[in-house]
């Protein structure tokens, strides 16, 4: 049916609702700002679990949708008719809902009556009250060599800090953020990026967008993401939590403090209560962790020598411009598996038979530096 149409339905119904205003919406844009995004979560986790009438009939291609009968509640803060979080237009608001602002997600529209309005500041109520979380980003590991051809993974984890002993009722509801990383297609194979958020305790609902996750042929750029994470009706963050682990997948080496540093970067942050008044966020901080290529001489650490290389049982390690302080041993997520102390010996060797078959990487300190090299343990 054709906007005009519609508007002129609505002019005619209009003197039947005298205590309500005609409702034309677009399925997804639960707070009728005029784009579907993942900040519409918050609002379907406000209203979560309100019932009211449906919408007849209801799909959930964007475009403008006659809400007949708009729902007789409202948000407590922004006043938007709970009939835009029933994304769904079955009557009731719960986790269906989620599915519309990913189904349309960076769609537009200027047509909704009444007239869309950006949602933040709509929200005029503050919780002064309400302790300001902080967001940690730390990585999963400080070194990862790759091996030529055999793409390597490490992981960002993007963690909730909140003071001790804070009350549910001082919590936070919903929490919604772009997220911005310094995406090189040389370094971060970007199709292969991925977004698992923490879903114990289950409890809440996530729109989490990527260049590669998102609906159709609206989706974030490379190096960008958009996430939230909401609880149904009630606070659910007012402690230390994760809220999210990102897997990124390279092909050249990372170091902690190398040349070409890379970071992720939080903004336009939007955290509700279950009262809907806005919670101020606290501070950002984060590790740093450098992309170095690993073909780079100058990043390269004292010459190594490994043999045999692929091993099964002994691996002689061999340095003989310094002589070698420290052996590790870590597996390809970084965890440590071996570690010897070496008191300035040039050559050594480490038993490797108890290792799984499998690409593994030695870091061998030296008393000019550290230097990283992966080894194949054979079955």
């Amino acid at each position: 049916m054709r906007l005009s149409n519609l508007m002129f339905l609505a002019t005619l119904l209009y003197p039947v609702f005298t205590t309500a205003q005609p409702i034309i919406l677009f399925p997804g844009d639960a707070n009728n700002d005029g784009v579907a995004n993942h900040f519409d979560l918050l609002p379907i986790g406000v209203a979560y679990g309100q019932v009211g009438p449906p919408r007849v009939p209801a799909f959930p291609n964007w475009v403008p949708q006659f809400l007949e009968q708009p729902w007789d509640a409202t948000l407590p803060v922004s006043g938007i008719n709970l009939g835009f979080m029933d994304c769904d237009g079955n009557g009731a608001i719960d986790s269906m809902d989620v599915a519309a602002p990913v189904f349309n997600f960076d769609s537009t529209q200027n047509q909704a009556m009444p007239p869309p309005l950006p949602y933040p500041p709509l929200l005029t109520d503050t919780c002064f009250t309400c302790p300001k979380p902080d967001f940690l980003i730390t990585f999963s590991t400080d070194t990862i060599v790759t091996q030529e051809g055999m793409p390597d993974t490490f992981f960002a984890f993007i963690q909730l800090q909140y003071p001790p002993n804070v009350l549910p009722q001082q919590g936070a509801l919903g929490i919604a953020f772009d997220v911005e990383y310094e995406y090189d297609p040389d370094k971060i194979k970007d199709e292969q990026t991925a977004v698992f958020p923490d879903t114990l305790p289950n409890n809440r609902m996530y729109i989490i967008t990527t260049s590669n996750e998102a609906q159709f042929w609206r989706l974030p750029a490379p190096g960008r993401m958009g996430f939230a994470a909401a609880g149904r009706g009630q606070n659910v963050f007012f402690a230390p939590d994760t809220l999210f682990v990102v897997r990124f997948v390279i092909e050249d080496l990372i170091v902690r403090g190398g040349i070409e540093n890379f970071s992720i970067n939080l903004s336009n942050f939007l955290i509700v209560n279950y009262l809907e008044q806005i919670v101020c966020p606290g501070a950002v901080k984060q590790q740093s962790v450098a992309i170095v290529d690993s073909e780079e001489p100058k990043n390269a650490g004292p010459q190594m020598f490994l043999s045999p290389n692929p091993v099964r049982d002994m691996l002689a390690v061999e340095s003989p411009e310094s002589p070698l302080t420290q052996i590790e041993v870590v597996d390809l997520s970084g965890k440590r598996v071996l570690l010897r102390l070496i008191d300035g010996q040039h050559r050594i060797q480490i038993p490797t038979g108890a290792l799984p078959a499998g690409y593994w990487v030695l870091r061998a300190r030296t008393r000019q530096g550290v230097s990283v090299t992966k080894f194949i343990r054979m079955p």
